[in-house]
């Protein structure tokens, strides 16, 4: 997921999927810096029973219309 899917995902609470499990939605987007300065971004994933969340890399999630484009993906 690229952070303009994801920053979509996130306002229409969009349904996703991370390591072939579906969580509600992005609840937040995270943008970090490593100790080399390089920015990386992750999603906060809320999960089904809404108690609680899975922080993962936006490379890793995606959605069901996106699921079919990954070539990546393993279920």
């Amino acid at each position: 997921m690229t952070g303009e899917e994801a920053r979509h995902a996130l306002f229409r609470k969009t349904p996703v999927i991370y390591n072939g499990i579906e969580y509600l939605y992005i609840s937040a987007i995270i943008y970090k810096c490593d100790e080399n300065n390089e920015l990386y971004v992750s999603a906060e994933l809320l999960d089904k029973n809404k108690r609680s969340v899975i922080i993962a890399k936006l490379k890793d999630v995606t959605t069901h219309d996106n699921q079919n484009q990954r070539t990546d993906f393993v279920s």
